[in-house]
């Protein structure tokens, strides 16, 4: 399918007062100034002479990134670049440079297209003024914009035909509400106050309408309007990870229904260092049923200021086979200037994975400096709930590295302007 394009705009040719350069104006009737990109005379285009209303050194080196007379479709229209120019900045000793590029249509009127750092944005008039609310944020059309940056504009280079008198050299205070992928921007003058809202735009889709050669200028940083790319899909992370919790959550809850979590002996001892007798203890045969599943041990004692090891050998009464662990205690407790303190506990737990159905004895082999009291506990086939931890944090990993990644975006944005992240400026202080 063919695409139509606008008509053209109907011409008017001028010679430059200045050099005598040959002119045009695309805009009849709205166009108020036409300046020359050859020598730098800014003409009146509504004076029938074409009178010479300001000059200005010319910059044969800045050259529009979209030629004038260009005509691309962007948003459904067909524009035309009617005028270029460089507008400045000069922030805390450091000059920042910006480039306007201004869009007409026979209908659709005038559109800026702003180029910074690579970044580009389609504006157009606002549709009534903004309301401001507190803590930096405006109103318009029923969304809020936050304060992006206010800065002091000054035009430096212009070329084309332009809406109003434009002149090298002249000011205005420009500030800058951002609600990404749209910018909202008040533009004052001793004059008068406007208001414009920008759209985000990738420079692919600007060379791609205008049918520029190369590529268009690679971005730098984040820009203030740049829509994240992780924006769109971070609440989709969030519900994925509630739903695979939830998954990892009900998976414990059914292994706690259908566990055996069976207590299959429990057993109290007495050791006594000048006892020998004490110094080695059995069980009676306990039997484990069901599949194979892990066995939880536990220990605790009447220790008090000192320790004590425990060797324990698991033994199958069927199979011959055993399984030998140890475990330590050790329990202190006193004051001082800190006040009371505690250090170990008198109990401990093991879990041993994996034990086959069968009958099966307890060996304990204690030792310690002093007589204590002990008990042996041993309960199959119970849940545990540190493989449920461990598979909520595996989970949480890749989101929590995907939202960082989002912040760290949004932080390089907010660096740029008059609110960085993380730190204070003058303007907030005061």
């Amino acid at each position: 399918m063919t695409l139509k394009r606008a008509a053209p705009p109907q011409l008017a040719a001028l010679a430059c007062r200045g050099c005598g350069a040959s002119l045009q104006i695309r805009a009849p009737g709205r166009s108020l100034t036409v300046a020359c990109g050859g020598c730098g005379a800014v003409l009146d285009a509504r004076d029938p002479d074409y009178r010479v209303i300001a000059t200005y050194e010319a910059q044969r080196s800045l050259v529009p990134r979209i030629p004038l007379g260009a005509r691309g479709r962007l948003k459904g229209e067909t524009w035309e670049m009617i005028g270029y120019l460089t507008r400045r900045t000069t922030i805390e000793g450091e000059t920042y440079t910006w480039f306007e590029h201004l869009l007409h249509h026979p209908t659709a009127g005038l559109r800026w297209l702003v180029e910074y750092g690579g970044h580009w944005t389609l504006s157009k008039p606002a549709a009534g003024a903004p309301v401001a609310r507190p803590d930096h944020f405006v109103e318009y059309l029923g969304e809020h914009y936050h304060h992006f940056q206010t800065a002091t504009a000054t035009v430096a280079h212009v070329v084309g035909e332009f809406p109003w008198q434009v002149r090298v050299g002249e000011t205005a205070t420009v500030d800058d509400f951002v609600l990404p992928p749209a910018i909202l921007s008040r533009e004052r003058t001793h004059a008068e106050t406007t208001w414009s809202i920008g759209e985000y735009l990738e420079g692919e889709a600007v060379w791609t309408a205008f049918g520029l050669p190369g590529s268009p200028p690679e971005r730098v940083g984040v820009g203030a309007a740049q829509p994240s790319p992780y924006a769109p899909r971070s609440r989709r992370v969030g519900y994925l990870l509630l739903g695979f919790l939830a998954v990892a959550a009900l998976i414990q809850l059914a292994f706690l229904l259908f566990a055996q979590q069976r207590l299959v002996l429990d057993a109290t001892w007495e050791y006594h260092p000048r006892v020998a007798a004490t110094g080695s203890v059995q069980s009676e045969p306990f039997t484990l049923t069901g599949r194979t599943a892990n066995l939880v041990v536990e220990v605790s004692s009447s220790l008090a200021q000192s320790w004590a090891y425990f060797t324990l050998t698991l033994v199958n009464e069927d199979t011959g086979a055993s399984r030998t662990f140890g475990r330590e205690l050790a329990y202190y407790y006193g004051t001082d200037s800190d006040g009371r303190w505690t250090e170990g506990t008198p109990w401990d737990r093991v879990w041993l994975p994996a034990l086959p159905a069968g009958r099966y004895s307890l060996l304990v082999e204690p030792e310690s400096p002093r007589a204590v009291n002990y008990r042996v506990r041993l309960t199959r086939d119970v849940p545990r709930a540190l493989w449920m931890w461990l598979a909520m944090g595996l989970l949480v990993a890749p989101p929590l590295f995907f939202w960082w990644r989002q912040w760290s975006f949004e932080y390089r944005r907010w660096q740029e302007s008059d609110h960085p992240m993380g730190g204070r400026t003058e303007e907030d202080d005061e």
